[in-house]
């Protein structure tokens, strides 16, 4: 064995590629700026929903996402938006695996996935909260 694996607890998971996860479980998330509820995604029978509630409707306080450009449409995809998508990080950083190891979580299921690193992005400014 190599010094550097030696070294190296952690082993690269090169071959980890977003597209290739799934989501595994039904979930909703709400997707929040400074506090006021933006929308909601949802992911159920294998699809994924994004649709503005009722207060963003009514008083836009924000504009609409550049990926979900009407503010009356539901949105369906078969797969996780890009918007979404972005918020979960390349996994090939010792960090990750901790957290993953941590939550105990399936690193090719996305819903685990955003719960885990989705709240947050440096993509920006919006909070994405899993209820």
């Amino acid at each position: 064995m190599s010094i550097l694996k030696k070294l190296i607890p952690w082993k690269l998971e090169k071959d980890f590629h977003l597209d290739h996860a799934m989501a595994r479980s039904d979930a909703t998330f709400e997707l929040r700026y400074k506090g006021k509820l933006i929308g909601t995604l949802r992911h159920k029978d294998n699809k994924w929903y994004f649709s503005y509630s009722d207060e963003y409707k009514r008083n836009p306080f924000v504009s609409p996402l550049a990926n979900f450009p009407k503010i009356d449409k539901d949105y369906i995809f078969d797969e996780l938006p890009p918007f979404f998508a972005t918020r979960i990080p390349a996994l090939n950083q010792p960090y990750h695996f901790k957290k993953l190891a941590k939550y105990k979580a399936n690193k090719n299921d996305l819903v685990a996935l955003l719960e885990i690193f989705g709240r947050h992005s440096i993509n920006n400014p919006f909070e994405l909260i899993k209820i």
